[in-house]
């Protein structure tokens, strides 16, 4: 989940996390995150998480990279805040997003 579409869509965050889903941090603004310092990673995931933990009480602990970009320091960022990086094993067609 994007910050954004938490915004956009808080009702189906709800009901995602109702059904007993894990609930995962897609970052605040799905940029490229090896592009950024170990301080702007820690920034695009805290923006998503404590939005989601607003709206629903959960801590999440699982972040996809946008594009599946990562390096050592976003993995050094996840790990310090507690979380896991993960990937896909499908087309994630995150370059069809309409992103907000």
């Amino acid at each position: 989940m994007t910050g954004g579409w938490v915004e956009k869509y808080p009702d189906d965050v709800k009901a995602i996390a109702a059904a007993g889903h894990d609930l995962g941090n897609h970052s605040e603004n799905h940029k490229h995150m090896s592009q950024l310092s170990k301080e702007e990673c820690k920034e695009e995931i805290l923006k998503a998480h404590n939005k989601v933990k607003e709206l629903t009480g959960i801590e999440m602990n699982l972040f996809r990279p946008p594009y599946g970009d990562y390096n050592n320091t976003l993995i050094e960022a996840a790990n310090e805040l507690g979380y896991h990086c993960i990937q896909w094993d499908v087309d994630s067609l995150d370059e069809k997003c309409m992103h907000v």
